[in-house]
């Protein structure tokens, strides 16, 4: 990625190195973990900690209409497209 010979093994940022995305950006069935939450508000964190969206967490987009539904382990979880554009993945 970053033009080196050597690629990606032994490099010291290729382990945390990821293109951010937001949950609202990502298709039908793509894989991704959550690296960070940028809510609005108070309220909208508290609802995306609720709903157990926090940093680390590893998720699945199953439909982008009429909300954003993803799977997170074995739980089912609806965002509006307010909420899914607050949580910053990275796509696996």
């Amino acid at each position: 990625m970053c033009g080196s010979a050597a690629g990606c093994e032994g490099c010291p940022i290729a382990g945390d190195f990821y293109l951010p995305a937001t949950l609202a950006e990502l298709a039908q069935g793509e894989k991704a973990t959550v690296r960070r939450l940028a809510a609005p508000s108070g309220a909208h964190l508290r609802k995306l900690l609720a709903l157990g969206l926090l940093p680390g967490v590893e998720l699945e987009v199953e439909r982008r209409w009429p909300a954003v539904v993803v799977r997170i382990g074995f739980a089912t979880v609806a965002l509006d497209a307010g909420l899914a554009g607050g949580v910053v993945v990275s796509r696996a």
